[in-house]
């Protein structure tokens, strides 16, 4: 079996369709149109057909709503992945209450923000994290009712079965869910300031998977792969909705693995799936097989696709993989446009149609010329197409909208045939030899050595004006140490001779927010450490030209 599968033709959805952009409508026309197609199933076997899961999606809500939830209400899931957290799901939409996705990684002072930012009077929990939420019950403010997937304990709550719930008889009510309306609260961990609840109406989240279903030409016949955390935009938005849209098929893997990868892929019999981060480098790096192409897979998207394997990634695979950008708030505004060929280190071209989008200076918002770095800037042609609001944060809300441009954060240039390229963040920004320089290539490279679990690169002001660079490194669990200079040979052959790191410190764990973004800022404070190897004091230099590092006296000797 390999990856070669006749063309399909492309759906597509156009601005004016977004007023019927709602959960309650695709569901139900999805059980109307395909009512025993396989809707979604769990790689146990579990399985729902489109007419089972409106059926139970249905109960649910009734459920819910003998429990006092209403429209317009927030309902906190804090489960792991599985087909009872989409039934959840639809179950609050299709009372017309939104969803509030948890990160299951929360503890403490961020699991309870999450709770009494959103308001939210319900959780509907997995049973292995009750102890998490019993442990800040004094700080919840809202919380009144859980429901329980799994064994009960004792809670300060009134606390439900799931099981109970759906058999509780309860009729939901018939309520008029517009496109306007919220569907959802995700939160996005700030790394200044407590994660921001981003508010998204029905017409956003369905926009974002629109967006997917065109780019990867999903239609009916498709198997759409999903190993990444539910409780996210991308597995929500990019990968149940169009599944639910089109009449696709949904797999849900409880989390993603780079072993089990391909091996889940063909027992499945996917045909489209999605990778984000560093999952594409970690499926890369696992030993290249004869086998590599025996699947179906035709399209992916990998948010990012690091520019130093893209080719060999889509040749090893046998598949195309589209390149994006976007966040939570804004969609997806940039795409590899579909049959132009690959071009590493871009994340592609504007979505013309549905946003404007510039690169700007980040201090004045001036639009800047082709090739030079500034701000990302994004901003919708329709209404409700991005989202609404941070919840109860008016100020950063405006912030982020300055001068009527949603303001990503982000660094990158646009080349002069309209292909945007990601640098890096603004704060994050590294300039060496004249050279912008990202952070995350350098990381990219760093995960290549088997030793490495992860690292954190970061800037150091240079004596000489720019920027120095520095790299905190994890090592793997079970491995040794590797040598300093063992790392920098790797760097040296993996990286332009500006972008190897003249500072190396192994350290336990990188710091990071509930969410798992890195606190660079923590790292770029810290004080100087003296198991800090500097490759200057340690008498090594790389050169323009040299894959290897050499002496810096043989480059003094040098005539």
């Amino acid at each position: 079996m390999t990856s070669t599968l006749a063309p399909h033709a492309t759906t597509r959805f156009t601005p004016e369709q977004r007023t019927g952009f709602t959960l309650p409508a695709f569901l139900r026309k999805a059980a109307t149109t395909h009512p025993d197609k396989v809707a979604m199933r769990a790689l146990s076997g579990e399985h729902l057909t489109y007419a089972e899961l409106l059926e139970l999606a249905e109960r649910r809500a009734g459920g819910l709503a003998t429990l006092g939830v209403a429209q317009g209400d927030r309902v906190v899931l804090l489960m792991d992945n599985s087909i009872d957290l989409v039934v959840s799901w639809f179950a609050i939409n299709l009372l017309g209450a939104v969803q509030v996705g948890a990160n299951t990684a929360c503890r403490g002072g961020s699991l309870a923000h999450i709770a009494n930012n959103s308001g939210a009077r319900v959780a509907i929990i997995d049973a292995k994290y009750s102890d998490a939420l019993v442990d800040v019950a004094g700080e919840l403010t809202t919380l009144g009712t859980v429901v329980v997937r799994g064994s009960m304990t004792e809670m300060p709550w009134k606390a439900v079965a799931l099981d109970d719930l759906d058999s509780s008889g309860g009729t939901p009510p018939e309520v008029e869910v517009s496109y306007r309306d919220p569907a959802a609260i995700l939160y996005t961990s700030g790394t200044t300031g407590p994660a921001k609840g981003v508010v998204v109406p029905h017409a956003h989240m369905h926009t974002f998977a629109a967006h997917v279903v065109e780019q990867l030409q999903i239609d009916s016949s498709d198997v759409y792969y999903v190993c990444l955390p539910l409780f996210h935009a991308n597995a929500q938005f990019m990968q149940v909705l169009p599944c639910l849209m089109t009449g696709a098929e949904l797999v849900i893997a409880e989390s993603f693995s780079a072993s089990r990868w391909l091996e889940d892929l063909r027992d499945c019999g996917a045909t489209v799936t999605s990778l984000l981060g560093v999952m594409a480098q970690y499926i890369f790096n696992r030993p290249a097989s004869a086998e590599d192409t025996h699947h179906r897979v035709r399209r992916m998207v990998t948010i990012p696709l690091p520019s130093v394997i893209a080719e060999d990634f889509e040749r090893r695979f046998g598949t195309t993989c589209i390149e994006a950008y976007g966040m939570t708030e804004i969609c997806l505004p940039l795409y590899r446009p579909a049959g132009e060929p690959l071009r590493p280190g871009s994340c592609g071209k504007a979505l013309d149609e549905w946003f404007e989008v510039a690169v700007v200076d980040p201090d004045t918002d001036e639009p800047l010329p082709d090739g030079e770095v500034g701000e990302i800037v994004v901003r919708p042609r329709y209404p409700f197409t991005t989202f609404l609001e941070y919840h109860a944060m008016p100020d950063r809300t405006v912030e982020a909208w300055r001068n009527l441009w949603f303001h990503t954060g982000d660094a990158a240039y646009r080349d002069s045939d309209g292909y945007y390229y990601f640098m890096d963040r603004l704060n994050d920004r590294i300039r060496r030899k004249g050279e912008n320089v990202t952070a995350y290539d350098i990381e990219v490279a760093l995960s290549e050595l088997p030793e490495i679990e992860e690292s954190a690169v970061i800037a150091k002001p240079a004596t000489e004006g720019e920027d120095d660079i520095k790299a905190y490194l994890v090592v793997s669990d079970g491995a040794a140490t590797p040598d300093h200079l063992a790392v920098l040979a790797h760097c040296t052959k993996r990286l332009p001779y500006f972008a190897v790191p003249r500072y190396l410190e192994f350290i336990p764990e990188l710091p990071k927010t509930p969410t798992g973004k890195v606190l660079k800022r923590t790292l770029r404070a810290a004080e100087q450490s003296s198991t800090q190897w500097d490759r200057e004091e340690a008498g090594w230099t790389v050169k323009r030209g040299l894959d290897h590092p050499v002496r810096r006296d043989e480059v003094t000797r040098q005539p």
